[in-house]
């Protein structure tokens, strides 16, 4: 993963070629795109898959109020509602 300042547009967000550019934890990064595999997946990673998936889809209505309880924001001060 390479890390950068400023492309020449500055900050890239998205795919452009074969990398993807973002922003994490303060810093703008660039990675590879994955690689796709033909590789069937076992019955572990299937079963540790839908797990979560449960729990995914158990969290993502209630994403609201977790993110005012759970962690801190990026590069700011935190705030308490």
């Amino acid at each position: 993963m390479a890390t950068f300042e400023k492309g020449i547009l500055g900050g890239v967000s998205g795919k452009v070629g074969n990398v993807v550019g973002t922003r994490w934890r303060g810093k703008n990064v660039m990675r590879s795109l994955p690689q796709r595999t033909s590789h069937v997946p076992t019955a572990k990673q299937e079963e540790q898959r839908q797990k979560f998936k449960t729990v995914i889809g158990f969290l993502s209505p209630i994403v609201d109020v977790l993110t005012l309880y759970f962690g801190s924001p990026q590069g700011g001060a935190i705030t308490v509602l």
